[in-house]
């Protein structure tokens, strides 16, 4: 079975600017944060952070949880290829009793 690469976020940020006819630096001075930031944000390089999500879904209409669900299937999809869980283990019963305790029970 063929496993589904869930798009970085960023992709919308360039459609976004291809469709309107719009220049990074001005959309980023929209949204009032640094182009540079964009641009990383855009190309794929850096994470779309909660505050840059409140930022896009002000400036371009499109929820801040969109752009937060995005970016979290994008981590876990790339987390799911580069981390090596092989060696973790959950018994029947679950967690040591020590580890169940609830504070204050």
């Amino acid at each position: 079975m063929m496993m589904f690469t869930p798009p970085h976020p960023g992709g919308l940020i360039t459609e976004y600017i291809e469709d309107n006819h719009m220049g990074l630096r001005a959309l980023a001075k929209a949204l009032g944060v640094s182009a540079s930031a964009l641009g990383k944000v855009a190309s794929g390089k850096a994470p779309v952070s909660a505050e840059m999500a409140v930022r896009l879904e002000a400036g371009l209409g499109i929820s801040a949880r969109l752009w937060l669900s995005m970016q979290a299937a994008c981590d876990l999809h790339k987390a799911r290829e580069t981390t090596d869980a092989s060696g973790v283990h959950l018994h029947p019963g679950g967690l040591p009793a020590s580890a169940q305790e609830r504070p204050g029970k």
